[in-house]
């Protein structure tokens, strides 16, 4: 694998490691509870991470690592995070699955050759996606809401 890609797939794990250390350190019991009002609570934080890299990169991902030019459906992520929010998941069922799905790519990307990185599909509004655009918005994405949920934490507590 090429040192480019070897270091995406370290980056994806290690962002999921920066978002379970950003959960821990938030207050036992202020996991619900935003910084300012109308701004996102870690737990809303979390639920956000969580469906956007299941339900959007990862499918996405795996499209691209068996499909020749797929076109990617448009999500519709604050129907779904509402949803979730309504239906009660724990930070610690976001936290495990958020974890589990940046192994599991990082799994399938370690064994993806090098030529198959640059595979591309198309969004209907945002245009073209490979799989390594994909695997760099799947690590940002982490490290961008760990910031967010220890800036959180560091406010409700």
């Amino acid at each position: 694998m090429a040192s480019e890609h070897r270091v995406l797939v370290d980056r994806i794990r290690g962002a999921a490691t920066d978002v379970r250390r950003a959960a821990e350190a938030v207050k036992a019991g202020r996991e619900a509870t935003g910084p300012r009002p109308g701004e996102w609570s870690a737990r809303e934080t979390l639920v956000h991470l969580r469906n956007v890299v299941m339900m959007a990169y990862g499918l996405r991902i795996r499209r691209l690592v068996y499909e020749e030019n797929p076109t990617f459906a448009d999500y519709d992520e604050a129907s779904h995070r509402a949803a979730t929010m309504a239906h009660g998941t724990t930070v610690a069922q976001l936290v495990g699955m958020i974890v589990a799905e940046h192994e599991q790519l990082a799994g399938l990307l370690a064994e993806l050759p090098d030529d198959r990185w640059s595979r591309k599909g198309r969004h209907p509004e945002l245009g073209e996606m490979s799989i390594e655009f994909l695997a760099r918005r799947v690590a940002e994405h982490a490290e961008e809401h760990a910031r967010q949920i220890r800036e959180t934490a560091a406010a409700v507590s």
